[in-house]
């Protein structure tokens, strides 16, 4: 930090909770879209239309929010080790938690998968480095593939923060924007040096390896990272722009219904850069003494769950999807059920509520209690704060050691 900045750290921390739980919902929303409980063709449709690109837009929030909290967070003279050590801790126990009962979903389910693919691409999280497509296909739980792009950010965050912290204070603006350009100008280059066929067996929008440099691969992706590191330096030395949380939501709605009109290559990651800065810059620099909605318990404690709702939330779709349509053997749509449209909207609901409360069980089994214990060694005191990665700091106040807001 420069002499001349003003730490605020923990002012809007409660905000960047919550709307981590809104991304991980936006994530949810793409995947029940994909796999579509609705038996009326137009409305499973229209849904899967409006749908595709919120998850897209989820984990780009994802990722600019952990370049923004590690750099928020950090504090001179943290050891290296010690900074692993927590993303460590942060990450895997729920994910090993989860891993063997998400496989059972997938043998019980009877998609059929090889124990090499299942290792490499879920237990050890290198799915996001795989380029062929029929062996990165082969995850229990597909959404992983975002934490090993994760690993990968932890694992350079030493390097770029000292980098970031280097900029000069009156230059740190001109790399904003020109991370943001870059973010947009990548789909651009690599829709022109691609072959635009055949298409991508994954889902719509341009080829396989169009899909994989633009949405899954970590080093295209390091972009997002360094604009959350830079967002939370301006935000931390009061210069960010004054734009508001709700005009940068406005913002956020606008360029998301532009991008239902243009084609999906550009909607992996490009379009979401500058929205999704602009979101997280306003969030933190909000004034804590007027809390709002996004501040209130419900959306804080939902947030906290957010994480472990991101891991779980497909596993418990496709299980509940094929266990209402064993229910009626007699349909002719495959392994998922499917309903009629205000029963789809019913079982959606349901389906979120179940998922939500599983993920609050996992933070408070799982997550917080992994933190408290094996993040930080016994030597420091209980009133450190601890970065936690992708939403803030474990242990709160020294005088008020059992807040957790992550």
């Amino acid at each position: 930090m420069t002499p001349d900045s003003i730490d605020v750290r923990g002012d809007a921390r409660p905000a960047l909770t919550s709307l981590r739980f809104v991304a991980a919902l936006l994530v949810f929303i793409t995947h029940i879209a994909f796999l579509s409980p609705f038996a009326n063709p137009a409305v499973a449709g229209g849904f899967s239309t409006v749908a595709h690109d919120a998850g897209y837009l989820g984990v780009s929030f994802f990722f600019v929010l952990s370049g923004f909290v590690l750099t928020w967070s950090a504090r001179a003279g943290d050891p290296v080790l010690g900074f692993y050590r927590r993303r460590f801790m942060k990450i895997v126990p729920n994910h090993l938690v989860v891993f063997l009962p998400a496989v059972a979903v997938v043998f019980v389910i009877g998609l059929g998968m090889q124990i090499y693919p299942i290792l490499v691409n879920y237990l050890f999280l290198l799915q996001a480095w795989v380029w062929n497509f029929e062996f990165a296909a082969q995850s229990p739980n597909s959404p992983t593939w975002s934490l090993g792009v994760e690993v990968f950010f932890y694992a350079v965050f030493p390097l770029f923060y000292v980098l970031v912290r280097r900029i000069r204070r009156d230059r740190v603006w001109l790399w904003w924007v020109a991370t943001g350009l870059l973010i947009l100008a990548i789909p651009v280059v690599v829709g022109a040096v691609t072959p635009s066929e055949p298409a991508s067996p994954a889902f719509d929008g341009g080829t396989w390896l169009q899909q994989k440099l633009l949405l899954f691969f970590p080093v295209t992706r390091l972009p997002d990272f360094v604009l959350g590191m830079l967002t939370a330096r301006l935000v931390q030395e009061r210069r960010f722009v004054g734009i508001g949380l709700g005009w940068s939501a406005a913002l956020t709605v606008a360029v998301y219904t532009a991008a239902l009109f243009l084609p999906h290559i550009y909607a992996f990651a490009g379009l979401w850069a500058f929205p999704v800065a602009l979101l997280i810059g306003a969030s933190a620099s909000r004034d804590p003494r007027r809390p709002g909605l996004l501040e209130s318990r419900p959306a804080v404690w939902a947030g906290e769950a957010s994480y472990a709702f991101y891991l779980v939330h497909l596993p418990l779709m496709m299980l509940a999807l094929f266990a209402v349509g064993r229910l009626h053997p007699d349909s002719a749509a495959g392994p998922f059920a499917k309903m009629g449209t205000v029963a789809g909207i019913l079982f959606i609901l349901g389906l979120a509520a179940v998922t939500l409360l599983v993920s609050r069980l996992l933070f408070v089994a799982v997550e917080r209690p992994a933190m408290r214990r094996w993040a930080r060694p016994r030597s420091e005191g209980p009133g450190r704060r601890t970065t936690t990665g992708d939403g803030g700091d474990t242990g709160g106040e020294p005088d008020r050691p059992d807040r957790t807001v992550t």
